[in-house]
């Protein structure tokens, strides 16, 4: 009988093995899955990111090409920004007709996005830029953007951002946001 009980405390001992390496295992495939399922969100994110631009890219293209226009570039904004801005950096801050409200913010999107990208060759951008995936900056073809505000920023609203496009008869560029 006392050989039993040894062989009993021996089998005790390899169970509580075998369950600490399975759930060793385990804490490591849920931290892999973990992993991995973040990642393929911010790759959906920085996707999200590139197709907003290049759609306001198309819109802009299809109204620079109509005689006449006036439409809003209307889409989800990419989840982590606030603001989709238009800008010439080599110029300075110019917020007269932005209201009240927004001076002190919009001056600070301002500063930082010159700070960042002032030596860039671009007229768009999304603020946060940290949070853009490196596609914060971008040269949009066939805009005005004189006599605007610097920079003239669209926030978005619900999640969404609303841009107005719209060119004249005899304008030779798509005229944001009047």
């Amino acid at each position: 009988m006392a050989k039993r009980g040894r062989m009993g405390k021996r089998a005790q001992m390899h169970l509580p093995m075998e369950m600490i390496f399975t759930m060793l295992i385990i804490a490591v495939f849920l931290v892999v899955v973990f992993f991995v399922i973040q990642r393929f969100l911010e790759v959906k994110r920085c996707a999200d990111i590139g197709l907003f631009s290049r759609q306001l890219q198309e819109s802009v293209d299809e109204v620079w090409k109509s005689q006449e226009a006036s439409t809003f570039f209307e889409r989800e904004m990419p989840s982590g920004l606030k603001y989709a801005c238009f800008a010439d950096l080599k110029q300075g801050l110019n917020l007269e007709s932005v209201d009240a409200d927004s001076r002190e913010e919009i001056s600070g999107v301002y500063e930082s996005l010159s700070a960042y990208f002032k030596y860039r060759e671009a007229n768009f951008f999304l603020y946060p830029w940290k949070n853009a995936c490196s596609m914060a900056a971008m040269d949009l073809k066939h805009i005005s953007l004189a006599g605007k505000s610097n920079p003239l920023c669209f926030s978005e609203d619900n999640g969404k951002v609303r841009i107005r496009l719209v060119k004249g008869f005899n304008d030779a560029l798509v005229r944001i946001g009047s």
